[in-house]
């Protein structure tokens, strides 16, 4: 139904939903030493390679620019230990960041990291970026590992 002379456009918005619902790749979760297994009170490290993605869409027939960037991540040791949260994404051995400790053998955990997402967006290129209210989610699991514990033994010789 075309617009009665003088009326007013409907504001375009973007919302949390509307943002949930775009393919944000969450950014690989890392854990390292990545051979299948981790020892017993060493540290395992991990981090994401999460950063700001940019999408293109349409909302009520305007082109919309939807730009996101993770601003926390919680990081879920799947071992019973509470989650770790963290504004930072982590970064590889030996300039590690984030880390966790396993007290106990088992022969599988698993890591499983939850990025919340802030969102705004940009109305038919017009330059001007508006605040998404509320934020999106994404989460992902590492592959099972084992947890061993080492035995050390002295040798004569």
């Amino acid at each position: 139904m075309p617009a009665a002379a003088g009326s007013q456009p409907v504001p375009v918005v973007v919302t949390a939903e509307d943002l949930q619902r775009l393919p944000i790749a969450p950014g690989g979760l890392v854990v390292q030493p990545d051979r299948g297994w981790v020892l017993v009170n060493l540290e395992t490290i991990v981090w994401t390679d999460a950063a700001e993605q940019t999408f293109s869409t349409v909302v009520l027939g305007t082109p919309v620019q939807v730009r996101v960037e993770p601003i926390d991540f919680t990081w879920d040791f799947g071992d019973g230990s509470a989650a770790l949260v963290t504004t930072d994404p982590g970064a590889p051995f030996p300039n590690h960041s984030v880390s966790h400790l396993y007290t106990a053998a088992a022969e599988q955990r698993q890591v499983t990291l939850t990025t919340r997402w802030a969102g705004e967006f940009e109305v038919n290129g017009s330059g001007v970026w508006q605040p998404v209210v509320g934020v999106a989610t994404t989460s992902e699991a590492s592959r099972p590992f084992e947890v061993r514990t080492a035995e050390t033994s002295l040798v004569n010789g």
